[in-house]
């Protein structure tokens, strides 16, 4: 199946940067080589700003040895920057974690994956995080266990969602999955555990 239109990264840029202001913690634009998003805080420490329409921490190794170099590293703090339902325009999460804390799960699941001998030619260099309970088991529902790192406040792509007025409905497979993303945050589960059902005879 095709995957959803993606919402542009300098707008989950933006509205990340808006939760950090509403945090206390607001960040100032550093020079950075390439598309590398880095910032500051008013202390001094520096921030890699990650953003991805889905819910995954992509990350990268320079090869595949446990002690390779990760492009999340470098920084001492890491900011993803996702919307709240994957590839949809509105409400955004978000997550500032140390930078430490995320290199360490990387190398963690990914060797835990390694020792379950995968069908594997051993160039694997990509040792993403899900956020889901949907991913990989070894490496998913770091939306729950990173929970703490959670940033609040309310914050959009589509900034009318964050002052707080209604929008207009969309389709159902949209209007179905902003309900469960909602009843899962209430419940404090993911939202692979709530399941919805329509009865359109009734």
């Amino acid at each position: 199946m095709a995957k959803s239109p993606r919402i542009d990264n300098d707008l989950l840029l933006r509205a990340g940067l808006e939760l950090m202001r509403q945090h206390g913690k607001p960040l100032s634009k550093l020079q950075s080589p390439g598309r590398s998003m880095l910032y500051a805080l008013s202390n001094g420490e520096s921030v890699r700003v990650r953003t991805c329409n889905d819910h995954i921490l992509i990350v990268l190794a320079d090869r595949p040895d446990h002690d390779a170099k990760l492009n999340i590293e470098g920084t001492d703090w890491l900011l993803i920057v996702m919307p709240e339902i994957e590839r949809t325009a509105g409400a955004v999460i978000a997550y500032f974690v140390p930078t430490a804390v995320a290199v360490e799960a990387a190398r963690h699941t990914h060797q835990e994956w390694l020792s379950t001998n995968p069908q594997t030619n051993g160039t694997n260099t990509t040792w993403n995080l899900w956020f889901d309970s949907d991913g990989p088991h070894k490496a998913n529902d770091f939306g729950l266990k990173w929970s703490k790192y959670r940033l609040p406040g309310a914050s959009a792509t589509n900034q009318s969602i964050a002052l707080g007025e209604t929008p207009e409905p969309g389709n159902v497979k949209t209007e179905v999955e902003s309900a469960r993303q909602r009843i899962s945050k209430a419940a404090g589960v993911s939202p692979a555990a709530v399941r919805i059902t329509i009865d359109f005879g009734a």
